[in-house]
């Protein structure tokens, strides 16, 4: 903190007259470059130079919560579905409550994960994703990278997860950052 602010002797053209507020020192980011690094072990396996090519990726199994039987709570994609996309709308202008898009499945992964998360791991927690959001307003699932990645590191055919995420989540509109 500044000295002249601390005693209070400033006033409004204070951050006019004072540019070394500007002068950041660099940010280390060492919290994310080991994240990404993790991401990218637990993902690809060792890929390091020089690093033993036999070593597979980790085996993950995720502590999955319950699914009751039976299919998921209808939700905003059954009002498209039913009433097409004026009638969409209008019931969207019309609701009194906040809608939440989730952003977990882009985001998460996209920032994370290098967008390395495969469709078996998607199809894994869909089911309770479908259940726990059925009221959200739309899942961002879907990025520029989300494509080209899917092709040329995943060995993925994009539509694929589409058409299978689709079956496993009927009730939450996807939604694609472009």
């Amino acid at each position: 903190a500044h000295p002249k602010f601390l005693e209070g002797a400033v006033a409004t053209t204070f951050i006019d007259e004072t540019p070394e507020l500007f002068q950041y020192a660099p940010d280390q980011a060492r919290a994310q470059k080991l994240l990404y690094y993790l991401g990218d072990l637990i993902v690809n396996g060792v890929s390091a130079v020089g690093a033993d090519p036999k070593i597979s990726p980790s085996e993950v199994d995720p502590i999955l919560p319950h699914i009751p039987e039976g299919p998921p709570p209808s939700g905003w994609r059954q009002v498209l579905l039913e009433r097409g996309p004026e009638g969409f709308a209008k019931a969207v202008r019309s609701h009194s409550g906040c809608l939440i898009m989730d952003t977990t499945w882009r985001d998460a992964h996209q920032s994370l994960l290098a967008t390395r998360m495969r469709t078996i791991d998607f199809i894994a927690i869909a089911p309770a994703t479908a259940r726990a959001l059925a009221p959200a307003y739309s899942l961002e699932m879907w990025g520029g990278a989300t494509f080209d990645v899917a092709l040329r590191f995943l060995h993925e055919c994009p539509w694929d997860r589409l058409r299978k995420l689709r079956q496993l989540v009927p009730n939450i509109p996807f939604q694609m950052l472009l």
